[in-house]
This record gives structure tokens, sequence and C-alpha cells, in this order.
């Protein structure tokens, strides 16, 4: 259903869909995985989506089965679509305004007491169609990311985010419905901002009030902007919290630029190439701008205080499109913290970062 149908009315009713069948998976530990296996690149794996068949997926069980939400009856429940932005930080530069910053939604299906978030858009630092799913009677969250999908403890979903070890807790901020606007669930989008932020559910639940979803909220330099607020009748099975029915495989990336070539275009150069300048060289690549990893981290790159795409710690990423020239580039990790101060760089180039 397109958004604008979504929202010329007040109920709609989804047919439900027989899940694919889900190999046992007896031989996984059911452990909590450490950090570093939260945020641990997967090796092998697809280009293309749905190349890997189901069989093949590697699909944890979850700590806890679902199966009270395994039927096809009709649930209760909100649609909720919130449009999202980041802000770059100020020590990283100014961007361009004609040169359109990333694209990126979050799309939730939320009732009483189960929920599931789907990441939409090229703007995130992470894959698309990365989908997280929890339930109010157990902590922890269940994602699917790329073909795979996992269990994660509490807290551990902005480890993930992060892609590393956290520095810092994320700074959130909830904007509480008014009293006159709140209508159905609300309070389990405040608990998916707390496995987000890593924050005591306790504190930040009730800021989303009896009932209702807030209109806007932060997670770290992402704001979000509630555009759509639907009542929908859904099968319980498409809100069910476990691993079982997962979503169509995505492709695993380690990297992904935020901006086509032509948009990459539009930004301009330094006027003046600056004597320290580095990134040129007889290794730089025949255009554009090679960039690789070297923090403890996943990173933002930004050109000329534009974010341009992400790199996953250790991955190297060529961004295209950019014009022959001198440019400040930087980069910060996905909840705001600077991973690379601005440095001059010249392009077509090859640089690390941190140097």
């Amino acid at each position: 259903m397109t958004l604008g149908l979504a929202l010329g009315v007040a109920c709609e009713t989804v047919e439900p869909t027989p899940p694919p069948p889900v190999p046992p998976e007896s031989e996984i530990p059911m452990a909590a995985p450490t950090p570093e296996q939260v945020v641990a690149p997967v090796a092998g794996l697809p280009t293309r989506r749905d190349d890997l068949p189901l069989a093949e997926r590697r699909i944890q069980e979850a700590f806890a089965s679902d199966d009270e939400y395994a039927g096809a009856t009709p649930e209760a429940a909100r649609r909720l679509v919130y449009r999202v932005t980041l802000r770059v930080p100020r020590s990283l530069g100014v961007g361009d305004p004609a040169v359109p910053r990333p694209s990126a939604e979050l799309y939730v299906d939320v009732s009483q007491d189960r929920l599931r978030a789907r990441f939409a858009g090229g703007g995130w630092p992470i894959p698309t169609g990365t989908e997280v799913r929890l339930r109010a009677d157990e902590p922890g969250v269940y994602l699917f990311e790329g073909p795979h999908g996992r269990s994660l403890g509490p807290g551990q979903l902005a480890q993930w985010f992060e892609g590393g070890r956290l520095r810092f807790e994320p700074r959130h901020r909830v904007i509480t419905p008014p009293t006159r606007e709140q209508s159905g669930p609300g309070p389990l989008l405040c608990r998916l901002v707390a496995e987000w932020t890593n924050t005591p559910p306790d504190n930040l639940m009730r800021r989303c009030g009896d009932g209702g979803s807030p209109p806007s909220f932060r997670v770290g330099l992402w704001r979000f902007e509630r555009t759509a607020d639907v009542a929908v009748q859904i099968p319980r099975s498409a809100l069910r919290a476990d691993h079982e029915d997962p979503p169509n495989a995505m492709p695993a990336l380690a990297h992904r630029a935020f901006l086509p070539p032509p948009m990459m275009a539009r930004i301009d150069p330094e006027r003046r190439r600056s004597h320290d300048a580095t990134g040129g060289g007889d290794d730089a690549p025949g255009e554009g701008l090679a960039i690789t990893n070297r923090g403890r981290a996943r990173m933002i790159v930004t050109v000329q205080g534009t974010p341009v795409g992400w790199v996953d710690r250790g991955a190297t990423a060529h961004f295209v499109g950019l014009r022959p020239g001198t440019y400040q580039v930087g980069a910060m990790r996905p909840f705001g913290l600077q991973a690379a101060s601005r440095r001059a760089v010249v392009v077509p180039g090859r640089i690390n970062l941190p140097r």
C-alpha cells in the first residue's frame, strides 16, 4: 500500500501470507552474542537480493519462541512512517544546500505488545531492509540484517548500529504526543528507542504516555519526524517477534554510497589546492575517492560537510562522481562521535581514515 493510500483510509486489513519453512538450527548455540559478535561482518554472502535460498541462510533461533503470535487472527495495530534526517556536526563542515541530503525512512508496525521496525531508503549506515522485532515481555530484540537473523541482548542493538563498541551513551529525545492526539499503542516505540540507545526501558517508555506514537524523536544525530499513523488490522503472525517468517534476503554490505554519481558531482571542490592535501599518488583510482576505514567502528564519510556514504571498519569503499580537485573529507560514527577530523584530500585519490 502506498503512503498516499495509507493516509486516505482509517483502517485496512492485510491478508495473511503463509510463512516459508525455516530449517532447524539445532547446532547454533543459544547464548547471547558478545559485543564483537554483534558487529562482526559475515563473509561469503551474496551480492544480489534473494540469491541465497532460505535453507542456506543463517537464521538463529530466537531466545524465546513467539508461538503466541503464530496464527492469522487479526490484531489491531498502528502503521507508522517516520522521515529520517541526519545532522552533521559543524566540525565536519557545512554542506551545500544544493546537494540533497540522503533520504531514509523508518516503517513501524506496532500493537500493544509487539513491534516490527524496517529501515528503508539508502540514507542509513546499515543495509536497507534491515528489520528489528521486539516484544513487550522479553528484553532485547531479534534482528534481520542482510540474509541472516540473530537475537541481540539488552543494549546490543546500540553496539550493532554503531558497528563497534560504544564510546559514550547515545543521546536521545522523545517528544510525548499531546493527550488529545493519543490513540492506539505507542509505548513500544519508546522501548525501541531504549534498546537502540542502550537506555533502561523504564526510564524512557513513560515518554510515550498512555498511548499514541511520538510525533518526533531523536537517536544520536538522527531526527525522526512522523509522516503517517494509520490504524490497521493485520494477522498476528505478521507481528511475531522471533526468527519465524523471515523477510526477503537482502545483500550483506560493508559500505554504500548515499548519493548517486550525478549528485556527488554537485559537490564543489575547494577553490585552491591546499599545500598539505593528501590522497593523490600512484595508487589513486582512475576517478573518485577510495577510503579505507582503519577505525574501530563503522563510519559515515563527509565531503565538504555533506554525508556521502558509510564504510564498515576494515572495509574499503570507492565513492565515484566527485570532480577532480581538493575536498575537505572527514568522518563520524553512526551516533555522531567524530571518527576522523577534516583534512584536505586530492581527488582522484586514496586515503585511510583515521590517519
